[in-house]
């Protein structure tokens, strides 16, 4: 009795933990063996739901590097999971437009034979018919003649309904099938395009693994020393703007006013700005929170060609100069180079939202940081250890953060 309880119980914490349609078990949703396990799965349908649950439990428990480890190569595995299905459905649509291709070209032989045939009997049937049935009683020879050509025009007209009949069945199937073609050829190329982002998503998180593996070297303590300075780099912002708020000295700049110099205060990497763009108003700053109300910086910065490093951006595979801006702000710095852009980036392990907040920025000839609009500038000078930045707010509602200056 006690081994047959036994291998009940080790069936079910088998099917509980391996089967691939249901979630890995509840005490390791993220096992270190997940990818094994579902890639140990040959059906292509069930080895999908299988990373899609090993992504999912990974997702909430990445504060491991084992655990953002096994969350990046099972959303690798699943990315490279879409992309096969994706390519399999473009060649599927290739093969069914070349096959209604081929129908539309019979179909096109079709129509042109019976619109020849067609003509022909109309002119034929004209002839024969066009005169008054006592001019064909008159010219036939004995009524014998006269009922057979009565008889061959009605089995002439009727032949000719029919072809009417059949010209416009097939006209109708002739466009038919060429909507069909269309509508293939219009799935086939939304797909290309799709297949496109499917494997710049990839291609992001094996660039965040690599970022990730390289920064840490596999090193446990380097993966959660990295990740406290993050939130204390949060921490330290929220508590310089609750003072600043709280001493209500603000003063006025002006778009392009030296207001700081470049530096790495406060649990920076490097020396580098940090700028942020919030949805925050002024009489709103003793609500700010660092990671809340967010936007895009190079939404509002004017357009320029600056220089972006090879891991700054999702988009960005290597060091490149591009364009970027798109709005009439001026840049906080005068040359300077992008190391990390704003929302998921290759280094979107080290922050509790999965995002950066802000674009980090340097220039090691220009150190000057300067306003970026015309506003009310709250400066605060919490040191080496817990940060110099300046909070300005504009009049289009927005706030502007300036972090990690000397």
């Amino acid at each position: 009795m006690k081994k047959c309880l036994i291998v009940v119980i080790l069936f079910i914490f088998s099917t509980v933990l391996i089967h691939p349609g249901v979630v890995f078990s509840q005490s390791s949703s993220c096992p270190i063996d997940g990818e094994s396990i579902c890639s140990k799965i040959s059906d292509p349908s069930s080895k999908e739901t299988c990373f899609s649950n090993l992504v999912t439990g990974c997702k909430s428990q990445v504060d491991s590097l084992s655990s953002q480890v096994t969350y990046l190569n099972g959303q690798i595995s699943l990315n490279e999971l879409n992309i096969n299905k994706t390519e399999l459905r473009i060649d599927e649509l290739e093969t069914e437009i070349a096959s209604i291709s081929a129908k539309i070209e019979r179909l096109e032989g079709s129509l042109s034979t019976v619109i020849n045939v067609l003509i022909s009997r109309i002119v034929a049937t004209y002839k024969t018919g066009r005169g008054e049935n006592v001019s064909l009683l008159l010219s036939s020879h004995g009524f014998s003649e006269f009922l057979s050509r009565a008889k061959y025009i009605k089995v002439a007209q009727e032949h000719d309904k029919k072809l009417l009949f059949q010209m416009q069945e097939t006209k109708n199937n002739y466009i038919e099938q060429k909507a069909q073609r269309e509508k293939k050829k219009k799935e086939q190329d939304d797909l290309k395009v799709y297949l496109v982002g499917q494997k710049q998503q990839l291609a992001n998180t094996k660039k965040q693994k690599e970022v990730l593996i390289e920064t840490t070297k596999n090193s446990k303590t380097r993966y959660e020393q990295l990740r406290d300075e993050a939130r204390r780099e949060a921490e330290q912002v929220r508590k310089a703007a609750a003072f600043a708020a709280s001493s209500g000295e603000k003063k006025p700049v002006k778009k392009g006013d030296p207001i700081g110099l470049m530096g790495n205060t406060g649990f920076s990497t490097g020396a580098h700005l940090h700028l942020g763009v919030y949805n925050l108003k002024e009489d709103e700053f003793g609500s700010f929170n660092f990671n809340g109300s967010t936007e895009n910086p190079f939404s509002y910065l004017s357009s320029k060609n600056v220089r972006f490093e090879g891991t700054s951006c999702d988009d960005v595979g290597s060091d490149q100069n591009k364009d970027v801006g798109g709005g009439g702000w001026s840049w906080p710095m005068s040359s300077p180079t992008i190391s990390q852009c704003y929302g998921h980036t290759p280094w979107s392990w080290r922050y509790s939202i999965g995002v950066h907040n802000g674009v980090d920025m340097w220039d090691n000839n220009d150190v000057v940081v300067r306003a970026i609009e015309d506003g009310n500038a709250y400066f605060y000078r919490g040191g080496k250890a817990n940060g110099n930045g300046v909070f300005i707010f504009h009049n289009n509602g927005k706030m502007s953060l300036y972090w990690h200056l000397q």
